[in-house]
């Protein structure tokens, strides 16, 4: 039976319900009359016929529909491409639900059914460079999205930034010629301008080839200027250009200057004064390239057209008056300048100009006569700054310190005269002039120059400018002097006792921070205490410097610094019996710091106690064993525990252990090394390894001695020399400062090369030296006898002394 029609036109139904009731009917009574009969085979069943319904269909254009066949059947191919837009739609919306990772799936998906996809690759590399931080997979489909568009600038900057962050320059710059080789991009593309840019930035920045820049930058200017061929939009500009095209231009300019260029960098030049007419710095920079490309009567031109706008810098002034010279017009430099001060005469930059050209011409007065008016009229820090370098050139010590000292007292005066100040302070015979000079006028009754004098001559005073060191620090001495009689306080008592400490007088530096406390007894504190302690210390003053280092931890029981320099000087004075039990504490309230348990295992160590420094050091090993820093100190500190004790292969085994697990570390290199030099074994393995070590730290005299010692070991007896002798330099500087103890080691060592040169003076001096170390050593160096067995022998006839075996803890 067959239904209702239902897309009959509504006003034909009640036409056709005569017809429709017969044909049911009918149907319906043949169906009814049907005798039932078994069911068929499924070979032999027959379809049934198909209702005919032409008779509803009985005016014209009522024809029956007709099954739908597309004109262009759709292919497997493109079943695909629909599902991948499906699926790329899917992923754009989970993206926007923050579901990054499943947006990426989905890609993944759609670019195996559609991997010609620009839009999927794009995509799936801007995910894979960002969000999800899979910088690989965002090269790979940022690389295929380029190879198809290479005029898709937006991935194009995307993987070039991600290269220029890994500083891979390399990568970024085969990225962008791969992108410029693609025959896909169209010649005036503007994908070719940026990449042009790019390489350009690339070559003049990280990569350093000026030439190769210059070529990229006048490529890319020559399309710019070619408006007929590259169809750039505005935007396009802007993202060539940027939102200052004038100081683009103007980059351009100073690489085709640095790739020497004139013409190109004119151009450049001219196109940036072009953006900004107004500009001060272009039309500078661009006479002064006319100049350079034999173009002076263009350059005097243009320096001329912008001083009529009376800029208020020197710079086109002194632009001027290069391009005068350079056009042996040299007799109008004073005249115009004049002509152009006497028009601006409130240009205050232009008068500096005219002065100086006074001064340069020999018009000393005229040029003072115009400073001193400058700085009556219009004392601003321009005209200090002007008249502090003319008094410079002269060397007028005396009115340079007064014109110095009083810009410094006005605002912005010391940031204005600085350039002066520190060319003066580095010039050591003037900086003396002006200290001298200074001291005497701030020892006149009233003194003759400001407070800010004391600011001016502390900085001239520095001792580690210029050369005379011990000559300023004298000076320096004199001039806190007077400032602790004008304005006495304790920082000043504490700025004396330093300096004077760095003139190597610990004894009158423990006088003057004793009187400070004295003086102020609220300073009196277990840091100054320390401090006071030191100074007594180098002072070879061991009982005051303990007394005072007992005060310092009465004051302040609980402050382990104060205890372990308590505890440091006791083993110093071979009081070790005091000093452990003192450091022992310490450890057991600062719990977890290593650095009071080393202190303690390198007492324990010095005075023989192996056994129980041995101890200190493996329970720190199990304790601190996955601290690198800290392994590698009780390794090290193990093996000369063990090298002390006559075993040499414990020793090793130490350092070796320490060696796989910190292969490059200096330290480990070096004391491996001379272990080896030691015992004459695995030479040129040492000497490589104490290199590696050197090359990570030259100045290390440690390192240094050890090189001396392989190169004897090894038969480079002259090689030996120089760095054993800068190992004991260093040394001697150290241990001026106090920052290390005498060490018998190092003069020995290169008392031992002089003997086998024959020297034998230079052996004696160093071996005397080496034992006076050895001597005063706590407890006595164990080379000390060796020491003097070698002295003793230089003038018997006893047999060539030993050379050293040991480096002494």
């Amino acid at each position: 039976m067959v239904g209702p029609i239902r897309w009959f036109r509504a006003f034909r139904i009640s036409t056709m319900l005569p017809a429709i009731t017969l044909f049911t009917l009918t149907t319906g009574a043949a169906i009814a009359q049907e005798p039932s009969a078994p069911k068929p085979d499924a070979a032999a069943e027959q379809p049934k016929p198909k209702p005919d319904v032409s008779a509803v269909f009985n005016l014209p254009g009522d024809d029956p529909p007709k099954p739908f066949v597309p004109k262009n059947p759709q292919t497997v191919e493109d079943r695909k491409r629909t599902e991948s837009i499906r699926l790329f739609t899917t992923a754009r919306a989970l993206e926007d639900r923050r579901s990054f990772t499943e947006a990426a799936k989905v890609l993944e998906e759609a670019f195996k059914l559609d991997p010609e996809s620009v839009a999927i690759a794009r995509r799936l590399s801007r995910l894979y460079v960002g969000t999800l931080g899979r910088p690989d997979d965002a090269v790979k489909y940022g690389k295929i999205a380029l190879a198809a568009e290479p005029s898709d600038t937006d991935t194009l900057e995307r993987l070039f930034e991600f290269y220029t962050q890994k500083k891979d320059y390399v990568a970024c710059e085969a990225l962008l010629k791969e992108v410029l080789a693609n025959p896909k991009l169209e010649p005036h593309a503007p994908g070719r301008l940026v990449a042009q840019l790019e390489l350009g930035r690339l070559y003049s920045g990280p990569l350093s080839q000026v030439d190769k820049a210059a070529d990229a930058y006048a490529l890319l200017m020559a399309e710019l200027d070619d408006k007929a061929a590259n169809r750039l939009s505005p935007s396009d500009v802007q993202r060539i250009l940027g939102n200052e095209p004038a100081k683009t231009y103007v980059d351009f300019g100073v690489v085709f200057l640095a790739a020497k260029r004139e013409d190109l960098a004119i151009k450049a030049l001219e196109r940036g004064l072009v953006y900004d007419e107004e500009s001060s710095q272009i039309p500078l920079l661009l006479a002064d390239t006319l100049l350079k490309a034999n173009k002076g009567p263009q350059a005097l031109a243009l320096v001329d057209r912008y001083i009529k706008r009376q800029p208020q810098g020197v710079e086109a002034y002194e632009l001027l008056s290069k391009v005068l010279k350079e056009l042996k017009q040299e007799d109008q430099i004073t005249p115009r300048l004049e002509a152009a001060a006497k028009s601006d005469s409130k240009n205050v930059p232009l008068q500096y100009v005219l002065a100086d050209r006074y001064r340069e011409t020999g018009q000393v007065d005229k040029a003072e006569e115009l400073y001193k008016s400058l700085l009556a009229t219009q004392p601003t820090p321009e005209t200090y700054r002007a008249l502090a370098a003319s008094l410079l050139k002269r060397r007028k010590a005396g009115d340079l310190l007064r014109v110095i000292c009083e810009a410094v007292g006005r605002p912005r005066g010391l940031e204005a005269v600085m350039p002066q100040l520190q060319a003066a302070a580095s010039d050591d015979s003037l900086s003396e002039e002006m200290l001298d000079e200074g001291l005497k006028q701030l020892s006149a009754k009233p003194p003759s120059l400001p407070q800010a004098a004391f600011t001016v001559l502390s900085i001239i005073a520095n001792p580690d400018r210029g050369s005379r060191k011990e000559s300023r620090l004298e000076r320096l001495l004199k001039l806190q002097r007077l400032m602790l009689d004008q304005t006495p306080n304790p920082k000043i008592y504490l700025e004396i006792a330093d300096t004077q400490q760095r003139m190597d007088q610990y004894g009158e530096a423990a006088a003057t921070l004793e009187l400070m406390m004295e003086k102020y007894p609220t300073e009196k504190n277990p840091r100054y205490l320390s401090v006071l302690s030191s100074f007594y210390r180098r002072a070879d003053k061991a009982e005051k410097a303990l007394e005072t280092a007992r005060k310092a931890v009465a004051l302040e029981p609980n402050d382990s610094e104060s205890q372990s320099q308590l505890a440091d000087l006791l083993g110093d004075l071979g009081k070790l019996d005091e000093a452990v039990p003192i450091l022992e504490k310490i450890i057991k309230n600062e719990t977890g710091n290593p650095m009071y348990e080393f202190r303690l295992g390198g007492l324990l160590t010095k005075f023989g106690r192996n056994e129980q420094a041995v101890k200190l050091f493996q329970d720190m090993l199990t304790r601190y064993g996955s601290k690198d820093d800290v392994a590698k100190l009780i390794h090290s500190s193990l093996s000369v525990i063990y090298v002390n004790q006559g075993d040499y292969a414990k020793g090793e085994a130490e350092l070796e252990t320490a060696l796989q697990r910190f292969p490059e570390d200096a330290g480990v290199n070096n004391d491996l090394g001379y272990l080896y030099a030691e015992q004459g074994k695995n030479l040129e393995k040492a000497e490589n390894m104490i290199r590696k070590a050197l090359k990570e730290d030259p100045e290390n005299y440690a390192y240094l001695d050890s090189l001396g010692w392989v190169l004897f070991k090894r038969g480079k007896i002259k090689d030996a020399v120089e760095p054993l002798e800068k190992a004991i330099e260093l040394h001697k500087q150290m241990e001026k400062r106090g920052i290390v103890p005498p060490d018998a080691t190092l003069p020995e060592h290169l008392g031992d090369v002089y003997l086998q040169l024959q020297d034998m003076e230079k052996a004696k001096s160093l071996w005397q030296e080496a034992e006076k170390a050895a001597a005063k050593s706590v407890p006595p160096d164990k080379r000390l006898a060796e020491i003097r067995k070698k002295l003793g022998s230089l003038g018997a006839l006893d047999p060539a002394p030993k050379a050293s075996t040991r480096r002494t803890p």
